[in-house]
């Protein structure tokens, strides 16, 4: 059984400074400096196809720079047969209907059973691109799955999916397209030394976007805005700390109290 695990390493937006969101106004963040991460459902994505009983084909497939060569390389350690890297020619970051478009697009050249990635990225955080996928390949797509078991010999995905307020249980004839919702479930393993050294630089796999599809273009970012979220405050005046604590008594606390 053939299944791809699509993930996004994410830059940590916290590393950077407030001219770094100034210059985005005019339409380009530069996320070089920071750290790439790994989102926690992608991980928790991982871990559950790592556990499986089932002798499985493991794809990790990643789209971006060199950057996330570390995590393909990671994936490769612990057990995937195959780690990709896209390399697009733009960027990719508020794109979720061009990266489905090249996904959709390996899938025709690399047919899968089973595809799997993340609900939500710490960028967009709009949960599009999993619907925007299996649209395109014509499969279905359940989202907020945490966990999943495979049956290779039915082709078959028994999924535990969070429903409403509560949870439900589901069989799923295979192809499908999965979207994990981690919330401390499961937790990436750690590869050993041995397994790091094992794993080389041209393990990873890196194909052009052009070779899958030269007709998906991601729409041009305009900018983008760094919310303010400073608390207002109020300098309490007095001549030491007793008439102090009685002004901030008389003018504030006073009036909050219940009779």
């Amino acid at each position: 059984m053939n299944i791809l695990l699509a993930f996004k390493a994410e830059p940590d937006l916290s590393m950077l400074a407030e001219k770094d969101w100034l210059t985005a106004g005019q339409g380009s963040l530069d996320t070089s400096i920071t750290r790439p991460c790994l989102g926690e459902d992608e991980q928790a994505a991982g871990e559950i196809l790592l556990r499986q009983e089932e002798d499985l084909n493991l794809t990790a497939l990643s789209i971006g720079c060199e950057r996330v060569d570390s995590f393909l390389r990671q994936f490769k350690a612990l057990g995937f047969q195959r780690a990709v890297r896209l390399q697009p020619d733009e960027e990719l970051t508020f794109a979720p209907a061009t990266v489905a478009a090249l996904l959709a697009a390996w899938q025709q050249q690399h047919p899968q059973s089973l595809m799997v990635i993340g609900s939500r990225s710490a960028e967009g955080n709009s949960g599009q691109t999993g619907f925007y996928l299996a649209e395109q390949l014509g499969w279905p797509c359940f989202s907020q799955v945490y966990d999943f078991t495979l049956d290779d010999e039915r082709q078959q995905v028994c999924l535990k999916q969070r429903h409403g307020a509560g949870k439900r249980s589901l069989t799923v004839r295979l192809p499908a397209v999965l979207m994990v919702e981690s919330r401390g479930d499961y937790c990436l393993r750690t590869p050993g030394l041995r397994q790091k050294l094992a794993v080389k630089t041209s393990d990873v796999e890196v194909w052009p976007v052009k070779a899958l599809n030269d007709t998906a273009a991601a729409s041009p970012l305009w900018g983008l805005e760094h919310p303010q979220r400073q608390r207002g405050g109020l300098i309490i005046q007095g001549s030491d700390a007793r008439e102090k604590a009685r002004s901030l008594y008389r003018d504030w606390l006073r009036k909050r109290m219940k009779p």
